[in-house]
């Protein structure tokens, strides 16, 4: 009882979003939902044959006698069961190979997706409603069946079609461009859910509007309760109660951080004497054992650059360029969406949090960085990030081209003593010189290849 109670509180504190993100990424919420269809559906059966004793009302053709219902039920049960055995230990390999070829990270995904869970949901629905009719199958009660066998009949046709789905679908999904696409695409979700409709409304786009506001003085700190990493932070909630107190609030970690037991995870400024209730901002704070992508962007993007690393090191350049190219298409998104300012205000234009300084370069680096020092000696894959890096640059805000531009000269030097052949060099240059152009570094280009010569 007392664990029931822990897991009813556990859930019931929960926001909205983190709630339905713990839905999704468990494998047993959808299953219970289609195992509970089951029940009715052995009801309305029952019911059926026991009351309404459709098999004896359906001409002799249609009507399957009590042996004959038992006997069906009885294998399909056990060819249900065996089939869904069978499913398991195919989640099993997918899961040992991503694991070790690719990233643990991406299990998630496969265990989120909805293919996954309506096709386990299915057989154990199908598993359970055979079980269900085979226990209360009663000779006395009815003769005749009807909806009983024929149900039990259509679901097994649905388990075994499901199957060849299934199989389908896990093949599809060892395709490692579609496992990238489909962690692009939820990267993409969390830039948009996050920092554009989230945080940016409130970020503050000209400083010079808050001037006077940036508390100094005295200082409060909140300490965090417990160790964990950062999940989740309710930004809006945070402005609305800062508002009410008449408070600074200072965030001195970010999504996805670790943090130790009484780590001061913020700081505040009061502008009168009025007492604050530190508890209403720990319940902000989410915190976990593990990183989650409810929030966390630089999470998301890891998973990406774990793909093209652990491709790298399998000698696998064509995964790693699919990689590359996805991850571009996730940054240029958070430089087209994004508002890189620190300071968030309420409606009344009052500065009210001060969030962790990022801005392009934090997520760029994050991004390529560890890719392309993995990638030091590997001419054509460097190559392959400088195309990138083009390409990201004819659709990112102008804002960000210096940054682009100097990613791509740090990924240049150092790279004289390591062409093997003339083209290697063509093509390596010509890569840059191209980025060069789309951010309008032509000069530093210039210069660039003058340092080198000397």
């Amino acid at each position: 009882m007392n664990l029931l109670d822990k897991y009813v509180k556990k859930y019931t504190r929960m926001s909205k979003r983190e709630l339905a993100y713990t839905i999704q990424s468990n494998l047993w919420f959808t299953p219970v939902i289609y195992v509970f269809f089951s029940f009715l559906l052995v009801a309305v059966a029952l019911t059926a044959d026991f009351k309404y004793e459709l098999g004896s009302h359906m001409r002799s053709i249609f009507a399957v006698d009590y042996d004959l219902t038992q006997a069906l039920v009885s294998t399909l049960t056990a060819a249900t069961l065996t089939l869904t055995t069978f499913t398991f230990n195919l989640i099993l390999v997918v899961f040992t190979t991503f694991s070790g070829q690719f990233s643990p990270r991406m299990l998630k995904n496969f265990i989120a997706s909805k293919a996954t869970q309506r096709v386990l949901g299915i057989f154990t629905a199908s598993f359970f409603y055979m079980l269900l009719s085979f226990l209360f199958l009663n000779k006395r009660m009815a003769q005749y069946y009807f909806a009983v066998p024929v149900l039990a009949a259509l679901m097994a046709a649905l388990a075994v079609g499901t199957f060849i789905f299934f199989i389908n679908h896990a093949v599809a999904w060892l395709q490692v461009n579609q496992a990238t696409y489909d962690m692009k695409k939820e990267a993409l979700s969390i830039v948009k859910g996050t920092l554009e409709n989230e945080v940016d409304p409130y970020r503050v786009k000209d400083v010079s509007t808050i001037d006077g506001q940036i508390p100094h003085g005295k200082e409060c700190v909140i300490e965090a309760e417990k160790s964990g990493y950062i999940q989740l932070v309710d930004f809006i909630t945070m402005i609305e109660e800062t508002q009410k107190d008449d408070i600074v609030i200072r965030l001195e970690y970010t999504i996805g951080d670790y943090v130790f037991a009484s780590t001061p995870i913020a700081t505040y400024w009061k502008k009168g004497e009025n007492e604050i209730d530190e508890r209403t901002y720990h319940s902000l704070f989410s915190i976990g054992r593990r990183q989650t992508e409810v929030q966390d962007i630089e999470f998301s993007i890891n998973k990406l650059v774990e793909v093209a690393i652990r491709s790298l090191g399998n000698y696998d350049p064509k995964t790693a360029t699919n990689a590359l190219y996805q991850l571009g298409e996730v940054l240029a998104s958070i430089s087209r969406g994004a508002i890189f300012s620190n300071y968030l205000m309420d409606e009344s234009n009052n500065l009210r949090v001060i969030l962790q300084d990022r801005d392009f370069n934090h997520y760029l680096y994050n991004g390529f960085g560890y890719i392309r020092h993995y990638a030091k000696d590997n001419v054509i894959v460097s190559t392959e990030i400088l195309n990138v890096l083009d390409l990201m640059a004819k659709s990112l805000s102008t804002r960000d081209y210096k940054a682009v531009w100097e990613f791509g000269v740090f990924t240049a030097r150092g790279f004289d003593d390591l062409f093997l052949f003339k083209l290697d060099y063509q093509q390596f240059y010509r890569a840059l010189y191209d980025l060069a152009v789309t951010t309008k570094h032509e000069k530093e280009y210039e210069e660039f290849l003058e340092k080198g010569k000397r």
